[in-house]
């Protein structure tokens, strides 16, 4: 799980290999890559027999030799397609405890404490919902009401990876049965907005990854530098950090990471709508 300390050293010095070379194309197999390796083949450019890798990987190959996006779209229509608005862009942040301190809890079970909502309806207009729960007491009973609040039963839901929201959602729904069916409805009424990069229906040169770390620069930059610039928390790594250590803190310092994590994940929710809005632009 770890990068090893001799990277630069044994395969940038000594085997001259780049930082994105061809060893960084998705779905390739180890033995693969080291068969192209083995014959000289290293950067993209030494590619000369793009018939020898799958669609998927021949998209991302001459995207990033050409440095050209390449759409796809009827794929993006046809996904743009199954979306029906007012439409309400998802995003949860999450904790975990080695030992839980709350009941109904596995160890290092994702525990949400934050959404962040921006509903669109389709005519250019945004609302903003949020929750965020008060350190200290188990979160998820008054975080799954305000969702339920916020969210209609038979509304479209987007996500990001929507397989994190899914299981974050049913679970809450196993833990709280009373209101089981109300987050069931929004639960299978979610879509994902990664299913477009995902395919590569979408691709612009970001290194064969669909993550939104490679998507967001690529399609939104002005986005990347806004997250550099919130403050103290700049992604979910340190916002499930701060969550945790907020008990632990004086008021005032509280208070500046309670405002901190509501900007940022404010700011992830509406990273969603610039993406689809990116979606729209493309088939247009």
């Amino acid at each position: 799980p770890y990068t090893c300390d001799a990277l630069e050293y044994c395969w940038r010095k000594q085997r001259g290999i780049p930082e994105y070379s061809i060893f960084d194309i998705s779905g390739l197999r180890s033995k693969k890559k080291f068969e192209l390796y083995k014959s000289g083949v290293v950067k993209f450019n030494d590619i000369k027999d793009l018939s020898k890798f799958n669609a998927s990987q021949q998209i991302q190959i001459k995207s990033e030799i050409s440095q050209e996006q390449i759409i796809d779209k009827d794929a993006i229509k046809e996904f743009l397609d199954t979306l029906r608005y007012p439409l309400y862009h998802l995003d949860f942040e999450t904790f975990q405890q080695a030992v839980p301190q709350f009941i109904g809890l596995r160890p290092y079970e994702q525990i949400p404490f934050q959404f962040s909502i921006h509903k669109d309806d389709g005519k250019g207009n945004l609302e903003h919902f949020k929750f965020l729960a008060e350190a200290g007491a188990d979160p998820r009973y008054e975080l799954a009401l305000n969702l339920i609040k916020f969210i209609p039963q038979d509304a479209c839901v987007l996500a990001y990876n929507m397989s994190f929201e899914k299981g974050v959602i049913r679970r809450m729904a196993e833990a709280y049965p009373q209101i089981s069916n109300e987050l069931m409805a929004i639960h299978d009424n979610i879509k994902d907005i990664m299913a477009p990069f995902a395919s590569k229906s979408y691709y612009h040169p970001m290194k064969g990854s669909y993550s939104i770390k490679y998507v967001l620069p690529a399609l939104v930059p002005e986005l990347e530098l806004a997250y550099k610039d919130l403050n103290l928390i700049h992604h979910g790594g340190e916002a499930m950090q701060a969550y945790a250590a907020m008990t632990f803190m004086k008021e005032t310092e509280r208070e500046a990471y309670k405002q901190a994590l509501l900007e940022y994940c404010k700011l992830d929710t509406l990273a969603m709508v610039k993406i689809l809005e990116k979606l729209y632009e493309a088939v247009h």
